[in-house]
């Protein structure tokens, strides 16, 4: 690691975890005490404000309106930002990075221009199918918990749930859906993965702690693709996996190979919907579950034959 990126990266972690010490942030980066001591005065002198509490409850901390250099951006230009940001959320592949700028805008502006960014992350920019409603104050502080690799304690309603109950998680990544939020995390005392729907969240703990957790997933999308959903499809589609995911946007469902054939996953919460989607994909195939699919299927063809009768000539 360059002196500047360690540097950079000394910034991202006062960021995420304000008051770390010394000691944990030369184990982080792996340098001596000394170095990080020299990287902070460093810092300070082009102009970050970072204050440093001594003692063995102490660390430092980087202020408000210093993780960039003085006048670097001005009220108007963080209003611009901001818009940019919920501009950049309907673009395929930048919704996370989205909200992780937004989360370290928020943390390092000037206190008076807080209300500002707050009205701001209220606007709709884009027309369209809009994400689930998520709120925000759920998910700048889950982006950043991922980022700081912080655990975290989560209010979750799972589905069809009366009430939320609270569960403590080892955060991997936010992810979108379907135009939903998922939080990729591993429950304390597990040894698995798990997709939490972030609409369902209803309050965020940070822990200052991280817990065990496995190898993250080497593809969280297919953790995903049926997770919140009231129905978990499966059908074995007689054609081979490669014709198949060229049919198929992969944040919609999951292609499994199998031999010269392959199996499809998805969730959803509408059958009649699924019903329709696999008609329109024109392959044969065969409804592993639910058997209710079966029946779904049935009423369309039924409801297109009745509907679209040949009239005989003459």
């Amino acid at each position: 690691m360059t002196t500047t990126s360690r540097r950079l990266e000394t910034l991202a972690l006062l960021q995420a975890r304000p008051g770390i010490s010394a000691s944990d942030l030369a184990a982080r980066l792996g340098v001596t005490e000394r170095t990080t001591r020299r990287d902070i005065a460093q810092l300070r002198e082009l102009g970050y404000r970072i204050d440093g509490a001594p003692g063995r409850i102490g660390g430092y901390r980087l202020a408000h309106g210093a993780a960039m250099p003085p006048l670097l951006l001005d009220a108007d230009e963080v209003a611009a930002v901001s818009l940019g940001l919920r501009t950049a959320v309907a673009v395929d592949g930048l919704e996370t990075a989205t909200v992780t700028a937004l989360a370290k805008l928020t943390q390092v502006v000037p206190p008076r221009w807080q209300a500002r960014l707050a009205a701001l992350a209220d606007v709709e920019a884009l027309p369209g199918k809009p994400f689930r409603q998520a709120a925000r104050d759920t998910l700048v502080p889950l982006a950043l918990a991922c980022r700081a690799r912080e655990a975290v304690r989560i209010r979750h309603r799972a589905l069809d749930a009366p009430a939320a109950k609270p569960v403590e998680v080892q955060p991997y990544r936010l992810l979108t859906v379907r135009r939903q939020w998922y939080l990729v995390a591993c429950p304390r005392g597990t040894t698995e993965w798990k997709a939490f729907a972030v609409d369902r969240i209803e309050a965020v703990q940070p822990l200052g702690i991280q817990l065990p957790a496995p190898e993250p997933p080497s593809t969280v999308a297919d953790l995903v693709t049926d997770a919140g959903w009231r129905y978990r499809v499966r059908v074995q589609v007689h054609t081979s996996a490669e014709l198949v995911r060229e049919l198929v946007d992969p944040s919609v469902a999951t292609v499994v190979e199998d031999g010269d054939e392959c199996e499809l996953r998805f969730g959803t919460d509408d059958l009649d919907w699924a019903a329709r989607w696999l008609a329109y994909l024109d392959v044969d195939f065969d409804v592993v579950e639910p058997s209710a699919l079966t029946d779904r299927l049935h009423a369309f063809g039924s409801w297109l034959a009745a509907r679209y009768v040949t009239t005989p000539p003459g």
